[in-house]
């Protein structure tokens, strides 16, 4: 591959920014890619800071992904309590909602479980 800019001389690299190759005149070194010198510097370091972001935001996602799971479960503990507590019976709207907030709980954390494990792997905060 030849520089974009000179097409005699071999490129070192790709511009992380516009994917063009570049030779060391014209490549701009960011220690964690190339970019076109003076062009996409800062869209590079935008972008690798945006990758960056994403990568803890992942990393931390197992530790809050219970938080849904608990809310439909409260919920539903609350109206199926509420129900029953109350002196309605079991076939009353207010409890099988309840019920309902129950179910779709526990299907959701089992997903979610089962998804962090295929994500994540078997690591001890999942």
């Amino acid at each position: 591959m030849h520089c974009f800019n000179h097409p005699d001389r071999t490129a070192i690299g790709t511009c992380k920014g516009c994917c063009k190759g570049l030779c060391m005149e014209c490549a701009a070194d960011l220690g964690h890619g190339l970019a076109c010198k003076g062009q996409h510097e800062e869209m590079v370091e935008i972008h690798n800071m945006i990758v960056d972001r994403s990568a803890r935001m992942v990393s931390r996602g197992p530790k809050g992904s219970f938080l849904m799971p608990a809310f439909f479960i409260f919920m539903g503990l609350g109206f199926c309590g509420a129900t029953l507590f109350g002196g309605r019976g079991i076939a009353s709207w207010d409890f099988m909602m309840g019920a309902g907030f129950l179910v779709f709980g526990a299907i959701l954390f089992l997903y979610t479980r089962f998804y962090n494990r295929k994500v994540f792997g078997d690591r001890k905060n999942v």
